[in-house]
């Protein structure tokens, strides 16, 4: 019988993370602190399930330094080895760890090779995995074009071991390695009953899209791609922003604790050091451009600086994360068209990569009717009487969402959980869901 739990959002290195103390991961005697949401994620996910899939933003590297993100990962990992949850790891990053797909295909195809004497080899820009669990089919997890056989869960081979492997090691208590297996940005989880698409869901927000779709109409015959889109094209059309966004804020320096506090003062709604910095911002741009009282040009530039500061004050004052937000992909209300867009066209690509899968494998793989994402921070449980379902070509496609581990503010300065799902599954009784709270 086939067990696996589902979660995604821990944000190891974000402070508000509900899943380990984020201050001090580890107690003087190398035991792991655990945060307020821990036991109820324990309870939840069980134990001994054969795959526990991590569906991104597991590290945040986006704005925490590897080594902080690393060290309260590695406090998680141990625990979860030592409560017995899982036997393997699927992880699929979202946009704050995409750092970490990156890295997979750097020692990949490119440290490997070069320590062989070999040359580099291109990227994987996707790399789908396939979770199987059909009568008559050999059941398991497997890596098509990759890892071509299902892996053994007791047993990893030393072709398959990734660096992330060795997270949980400790020299007091040594043992068996985590097996970490990577897919990106998709995993096919294939039952008797259909199949789901299990993503993290970060290319059905405007920014982590918008460049693949402006490059599209931009370059157009120039790009060399087919006339369908697929994951492969979509992923690496949109690798500058979500290289950037990822990892480049979270490795500045003193740099990216001012970021961090900007990005919590947008979140809670209380900007009280955004209008000094655009202050400052202003006063630098007065000086980069000396012009007399009287010219009409130091007129202008003012009058615009001053213009700009309040319409970006303005613009932050309403803004609403996708992460609040009931109308970010929820066809009910008021959908944002910019998303729903998005989503049609990562869908299309993805339904693109499963005929190839098919195609090319053998794998038979039905047709996605249900899409288990993360990204929002706002649970959808598998029992949810009226989940969103988007259209795509007249086909409506069922939406459920695993949540995040992170605290909050809200707008009267209180702390509340975001909300987060853990998903289980086994060969018995199917998909179930559990919201926490």
């Amino acid at each position: 019988m086939l067990k696996i739990a589902i979660i995604s959002d821990t944000h190891f290195g974000d402070p508000e993370c509900a899943l380990i103390d984020h201050e001090e991961p580890f107690d003087k005697n190398g035991n792991p602190r655990l945060g307020l949401k821990y036991r109820a994620f324990k309870e939840k996910a069980d134990e001994n399930n054969d795959y526990l899939v991590l569906l991104g933003d597991i590290f945040d590297f986006s704005l925490a330094k590897y080594a902080e993100a690393y060290e309260v990962a590695k406090a998680f990992f141990v625990q979860i080895k030592n409560d017995n949850i899982a036997k393997n790891i699927i992880y699929v990053p979202g946009n704050h760890d995409f750092d970490m797909w990156h890295t997979v295909e750097h020692l990949i195809r490119i440290i490997y090779e070069v320590r062989k004497g070999l040359p580099p080899k291109r990227f994987r820009w996707s790399a789908p995995g396939v979770i199987e669990d059909r009568k008559g089919k050999t059941k398991g997890f497997r890596l098509p074009g990759i890892i071509d056989y299902v892996v053994d869960p007791n047993n990893m081979r030393e072709k398959e071991k990734m660096y992330l492997n060795n997270i949980t090691y400790d020299k007091k208590r040594p043992g068996k390695e985590t097996n970490f297996y990577f897919a990106y940005p998709n995993l096919y989880f294939v039952t008797d009953t259909g199949s789901i698409l299990l993503t993290h869901g970060h290319y059905l927000e405007a920014y982590w899209s918008l460049l693949g779709e402006w490059a599209i109409k931009v370059g157009k015959k120039d790009l060399k791609i087919g006339p369908e889109l697929d994951v492969k094209e979509l992923v690496a059309l949109n690798f500058p922003p979500c290289q950037l966004a990822c990892s480049g804020i979270g490795q500045a320096g003193s740099l990216t604790e001012v970021a961090r506090k900007v990005q919590r003062e947008v979140k809670d709604q209380n900007l009280d050091k955004i209008p000094k910095y655009l202050k400052n911002l202003d006063e630098e741009i007065d000086k980069a451009t000396p012009y007399g009282f009287l010219d009409p040009r130091e007129w202008a530039i003012d009058l615009g600086t001053r213009i700009a500061r309040w319409c970006v004050l303005k613009r932050l004052k309403r803004y609403r994360h996708t992460r609040v937000s009931d109308t970010f992909i929820d066809s009910r209300d008021k959908p944002d068209k910019e998303v729903l867009d998005s989503f049609r066209t990562f869908y299309k690509a993805s339904w693109v990569e499963v005929l190839e899968l098919n195609r090319e494998h053998g794998l038979d793989i039905p047709r996605p009717q249900k899409i288990i994402f993360g990204h929002t921070h706002r649970p959808i449980g598998w029992e949810e009487k009226f989940p969103p379902q988007p259209t795509v070509a007249c086909s409506p496609i069922t939406l459920y969402n695993t949540g995040g581990w992170l605290w909050r503010k809200t707008k009267y300065g209180a702390r509340e959980f975001c909300g987060a799902a853990v998903f289980t599954y086994n060969s018995n009784d199917g998909v179930k869901s559990h919201v926490i709270s």
